[in-house]
């Protein structure tokens, strides 16, 4: 779900910013634009039910990185997410005020708003990646999934968080493209999360390490 939404986020949402006046033409595409944000909100706020969703199974092993997976990759990246869609909202708002006095200083706020969408994009990643190294460093200790698989999601977490950290400290502060750049440092776990999503649709989980969290008692009330 959060894949398929935020594919179709970006293929409406795209040309719009790919205008020669964005983001002042932005009211011009009101509803595809409205509907781009709330697919974002659908992205973001499904892909934070995964850690929670885990956390049942995951706290019988490790209580602490297990509630670190449920923080970081299920509430902080839901509150990037809807701080990048209120942002994109307020674009939309600008891009109205624009249309009725073409006041210059609304292109300023544009420009504002539009930056601060890149630099919640790069503090969401950071979040992300730190969410994932626990989350897969549950799965590795379990064995619930291959190791192979685990071992791929931590290194490819911590690839994408250095491509977000680079973009942090490169000169416009942009969040980085998966097709050029550093961006490509995502690329791995991009086709880790497709491979994780099919295994457990395929497979599940292994049944004899489900046996084994199941006879156990969490950690914290042991």
């Amino acid at each position: 779900m959060g894949t398929v939404s935020g594919i179709l986020a970006g293929a409406l949402t795209a040309p719009i910013r790919a205008g020669a006046t964005y983001p002042l033409n932005v009211d011009a595409s009101e509803t595809q634009w409205i509907m781009g944000c709330l697919l974002i909100l659908l992205m973001g706020l499904s892909l934070a039910m995964v850690p929670v969703l885990l956390y049942p199974i995951l706290r019988k092993h490790n209580e602490v990185l297990a509630l670190g997976g449920v923080l970081f990759r299920g509430v902080f990246e839901a509150i990037c997410e809807i701080l990048l869609v209120i942002s994109m909202l307020l674009l939309l708002t600008v891009s109205e005020i624009y249309g009725e006095t073409s006041a210059a200083d609304v292109q300023t706020v544009g420009s504002l708003l539009i930056a601060s969408g890149e630099w919640i994009q790069i503090i969401a990643g950071i979040v992300f990646s730190i969410g994932t190294v626990l989350i897969f460093a549950l799965f590795y200790q379990t064995r619930l999934i291959p190791r192979w698989l685990s071992v791929w999601g931590m290194i490819g977490a911590v690839l994408y968080f250095v491509a977000k950290i680079a973009s942090m400290f490169a000169p416009l502060h942009t969040a980085p493209l998966i097709e050029s750049g550093i961006g490509r440092f995502m690329i791995p776990t991009a086709i880790q999360e497709m491979v994780f999503a099919v295994w457990m649709i395929g497979k599940g989980f292994n049944p004899s390490a489900i046996s084994d969290l199941s006879a156990r008692q969490p950690e914290w009330e042991a």
